[in-house]
């Protein structure tokens, strides 16, 4: 088991989108990986429950999900599993069985268990499903930073608007951060993200946080196919530049303490 960090508290980062393909699990790994490599204990919860597959990104297999924790039959600690950089690994489950096992109750417990790990990582970072579900709202809200990934494309603009819509209205929570994802340069990116924040000014009265863009590039197909995270490969400098960038700016970015929603390690 990991010694209890000297911060004692982790940063929960949550990442979802309105809907899938948009990047979001390779936007996760390659985040944890950067967070590695610079010294921080990072845990990555796959919380696409039901079609859970970061591990793929790793080459790991899976020994327990987290429906064996919420069935009894295993512990959280016995179900994680450490990629070879170090970065660990929180399966939701894969099948369609686990999906439907899920309702809110179950999110809420999913949330609670993580106390048991509170202290030994630096950051969590929760890969949440696509979609605007129960589930969805319940993992979000419960992190520190909740970032929606989102591209260029007319329909991921459409989905993320109405992630963001739940979560400004249903959750009430007023400090999203919105990531495109897949940009020609970091210009693109600031423009997407503008054009998407005048969006949410205009209708949801809500303003939407910039901490930088991704780039687009073709190390990301083969990164999957290697099994390695894309930031390790060492061919593209954007790359690193983006994540290194957006880590930046998390640490200047100052979440709202709100003691009565349930949260992560709380």
């Amino acid at each position: 088991m990991l010694d209890k960090t000297q911060q004692g508290k982790s940063t929960v980062i949550g990442i979802g989108s309105g809907k899938g393909g948009v990047g979001k699990t390779t936007f996760a790994v390659n985040l944890a990986t950067m967070l590695r490599e610079s010294g921080k204990k990072v845990l990555i919860f796959d919380a696409d429950l039901g079609l859970a597959n970061i591990h793929i990104a790793f080459k790991n297999r899976v020994d327990g999900t987290m429906i064996d924790v919420l069935q009894g039959t295993k512990s959280l600690p016995e179900i994680i599993i450490e990629a070879e950089n170090g970065v660990h690994i929180i399966s939701g489950g894969n099948g369609l069985d686990e999906v439907l096992s899920i309702n809110k109750h179950s999110a809420t417990q999913i949330v609670h268990s993580f106390s048991e790990l509170e202290g030994l990582y630096d950051y969590l970072i929760v890969d949440v499903s696509a979609g605007i579900d129960d589930n969805v709202m319940t993992f979000m809200a419960a992190c520190d930073f909740k970032i929606v990934l989102g591209t260029e494309e007319p329909s991921s603009i459409a989905d993320a608007y109405a992630l963001i819509k739940m979560l400004t209205k249903k959750e009430h929570l007023s400090d999203l951060i919105y990531v495109p994802n897949k940009v020609r340069n970091t210009r693109n990116g600031q423009n997407l993200f503008d054009s998407m924040n005048k969006i949410a000014q205009k209708f949801l009265g809500a303003s939407l946080n910039f901490i930088g863009s991704i780039s687009y590039s073709s190390d990301y197909n083969q990164a999957w196919t290697k099994g390695v995270p894309a930031v390790t490969m060492g061919q593209s400098a954007i790359i690193e530049r983006d994540y290194e960038d957006i880590i930046e700016a998390l640490k200047q970015f100052d979440t709202p303490e709100d003691s009565a929603r349930v949260r992560f390690f709380s």
